[in-house]
């Protein structure tokens, strides 16, 4: 009998031990839910539930069937090689090769001639100076990502021409076109509102898929790719159509979550990982109680804007094999006369003066994407794909119907990250004004939420909680992850 009563008191002390792991309540199916939902997988985390708005997984990584292959209308670059997970964990599969884009020899002026060589190399070089972000001493404190530009387009490179007359005009003019692609990289309306100074952390090597799409990353943290018998079991976690209206977290233990459909979740962690731009809407009626006032000031100072992406397929190739880019530099003069009067304007120039460039698309015959910046998007995104197509090829016809006979075009997809209420844009930035050195808004987003016992119990993932890799996809994944081994953490504290 003693050896039964043993055994009992044995199997109790390893029930006691070993408590059964945390539930965990993801919301948002995007780069980041996914990395937090498969590393709690992978270390037996298996009480998890994942809420996604849309009707798809991938948040702000959208791979759709367009032409003879599939385009990306969200997320397309994998950025950079050197500490970067995305490229990690993708590197033996032969999915990237390198763009293989830049600017330099491929900007078209308005009158359909080719802009001078030297003139379309200095501004390349500035546009991406900037980007890159070497601005960090005093002298640009406080400044904009436009101001800095202009700092250094009057120091350097106007001296440069300023016994040519012809090219300083031109180089006038090359300040809008130089706006619109320092606000495509930045995604802002406009490039006064980004900070010169910022954390970010960038490379020069862009890497572009092989026909397979950024889809590959969730696929890779899935495990389902590059063989789906060895998937987890994730499927049945996820909910779709699952928009959250309400998160109840300042309770003892629990976290409990409303969704539009009036279902109700419970968990002892919940990781939010939606856009900021819906944590910024939202953020007065979403949180019950309100969020800590140091919290909501991160989500008030955090930049956040869009881009739209467009993808188009012509009738028959016109171009020529070495045709990679073409990039649109209005001079003054056709700029305030452009004869296209459907959809938005402002200041009486017209929308389609905003499509800054077309780049073709590897692994898909006559498919071309271009990208649009600035402060009409919203506006854009509404349109018709019939009055996108016109105004898309006014703009091909106008800057290079000298030198090539521009085919119809048959087919268009865009992206509509501004209008979709579970998006309301695409990229965080960091405003003008909000920089300090060894602060970041960033990092002050990501720090988790504690009840009233001082428990951890809501935390942020996604793309604008990562203080230098804001933006990017693995800045999304490395967040998820960080999330996901935080509770690992606190289960094992628990446990000791």
């Amino acid at each position: 009998m003693w050896k039964f009563s043993y055994l009992i008191v044995f199997l109790n002390s390893l029930v006691v031990g070993h408590a059964e792991r945390p539930s965990v309540i993801i919301i948002g199916a995007g780069a980041s839910g996914i990395a937090a939902a498969t590393k709690l997988l992978e270390n037996s985390f298996n009480n998890i539930t994942i809420l996604e708005a849309e009707d798809r997984i991938g948040g702000r990584i959208n791979t759709v069937k367009f032409g003879q292959n599939v385009v990306d209308l969200g997320a397309e670059y994998c950025t950079g090689t050197k500490g970067n997970i995305a490229y990690d964990l993708v590197k033996d599969y032969d999915v990237l090769e390198p763009a293989g884009l830049t600017l330099e020899d491929n900007i078209y002026y308005s009158d359909g001639t080719k802009l001078d060589l030297s003139l379309s190399h200095d501004l390349n070089d500035l546009i991406f100076e900037i980007y890159q972000k070497k601005y960090k001493g005093n002298v640009t404190e406080g400044k904009s990502t436009g101001d800095a530009f202009r700092e250094r387009y009057n120091s350097v490179i106007l001296p440069k021409y300023q016994n040519d007359k012809k090219k300083t005009i031109i180089l006038e003019e090359g300040l809008r076109f130089s706006e619109g692609f320092v606000s495509l990289l930045d995604a802002t309306p406009s490039w006064s509102e980004a900070s010169a100074n910022s954390d970010f952390e960038t490379q020069n090597e862009d890497l572009v898929w092989k026909g397979v799409g950024y889809k590959t990353i969730i696929d890779i943290l899935m495990k389902s790719y590059p063989d789906p018998k060895k998937k987890l079991d994730i499927d049945d976690k996820i909910h779709l159509n699952k928009k959250v209206q309400r998160i109840i977290w300042d309770t003892d233990e629990t976290v409990t979550v409303v969704t539009a459909d009036n279902s109700t979740y419970t968990a002892d962690y919940v990781i939010f990982t939606p856009s900021a731009g819906v944590l910024k809407k939202d953020k007065d009626t979403l949180f019950d109680p309100k969020l800590p006032s140091l919290k909501e000031d991160a989500i008030i100072n955090i930049g956040y804007g869009s881009v739209i992406k467009f993808v188009i397929n012509f009738s028959t190739k016109w171009w020529h094999d070495d045709d990679k880019l073409f990039a649109f530099f209005w001079s003054h003069d056709d700029l305030n006369s452009i004869n296209f009067s459907d959809g938005p304007s402002k200041d009486g120039v017209s929308w389609v003066a905003q499509i800054l460039e077309l780049i073709t698309v590897p692994h898909n015959s006559n498919a071309w994407s271009g990208w649009i910046s600035g402060d009409l998007l919203q506006e854009i995104e509404k349109l018709s794909d019939e009055t996108m197509k016109m105004g898309i090829k006014y703009v091909v016809n106008k800057f290079l119907g000298k030198t090539y006979n521009v085919t119809e075009i048959t087919e268009i997809v865009k992206s509509t990250w501004t209008i979709n209420e579970n998006f309301l844009g695409a990229i965080s930035y960091v405003k003008r004004g909000t920089y300090k050195r060894g602060e970041s808004i960033q990092g002050k987003l990501a720090e988790p939420v504690t009840n009233a016992a001082g428990k951890p119990k809501l935390l942020f993932a996604g793309e604008a909680t990562h203080s230098t890799h804001y933006g990017l996809v693995h800045g999304a994944v490395e967040t998820g992850h960080r999330e996901a081994q935080r509770i690992i953490e606190l289960y094992s504290k628990a446990e000791q």
